[in-house]
């Protein structure tokens, strides 16, 4: 779903009620895309992709594990004139190599959260060039020279702020909560997705990460 920043942003759609990706995962979400030529650009073969559910690809995952690879799943979630690329066990779209191919004539926003340290990056790629960045232990950094993005990533932060513990009060300060990089990058493109937008149907492949 399309609709404007900060509208009532839920994370149901990477929870259980949704995607129910486990500790990690790697999002790019990618402005004016469309989903094969989106996969293309991420380095998925032509061959390789094939449209199924989200739950069918990542079973077909659990029975397809050779030891010589990482083996993951990319799926191209169209939301509006959006893709979202949603890599589950996989880091393509942060890689400045794929994520400034996937950016080329448009905008990319990846948000990868690793699966060992659980720490949490976004970054924003325009035409193959990579132009923002925010760390998720000092979000109150912007990295990038771009002043007018800086500025509205920074408000985008403090929308996205949340206590550590749900039972807590609501935080006011970026040092007494986490950030939701993701809300960051959703808000940030305009999109509100809901657990009904990936339920269906999608372009996507098992890959190989070496």
């Amino acid at each position: 779903m399309v609709t404007s920043a900060g509208a009532g942003y839920s994370s149901d759609w990477v929870s259980e009620a949704g995607l129910a990706l486990e500790e990690g995962y790697c999002i790019t979400l990618v402005r004016g895309a469309r989903p094969r030529e989106a996969l293309h650009r991420l380095g998925v073969s032509d061959a390789a992709i094939r449209t199924a559910t989200w739950p069918e690809f990542t079973a077909e995952l659990r029975e397809h594990e050779p030891a010589h690879v990482i083996p993951g799943v990319v799926a191209a979630f169209v939301m509006g004139e959006h893709v979202v690329l949603v890599e589950d066990a996989g880091y393509r779209g942060r890689s400045p190599e794929w994520a400034g191919s996937v950016s080329r004539g448009t905008e990319a926003v990846n948000v990868y959260l690793s699966p060992t340290s659980l720490k949490e990056e976004l970054s924003i790629f325009r035409n193959g060039e990579q132009v923002a960045s925010i760390d998720g232990d000092e979000p109150e950094v912007i990295e990038g020279g771009d002043a007018e993005l800086a500025g509205r990533l920074i408000e985008l932060t403090y929308d996205a702020l949340k206590p550590w513990n749900e039972n807590d009060a609501a935080p006011e300060a970026l040092s007494d909560g986490r950030v939701d990089l993701l809300q960051v990058a959703c808000d940030h493109l305009g999109l509100q997705p809901e657990a009904l937008d990936i339920s269906g149907p999608v372009l996507g492949a098992l890959v190989e990460y070496r």
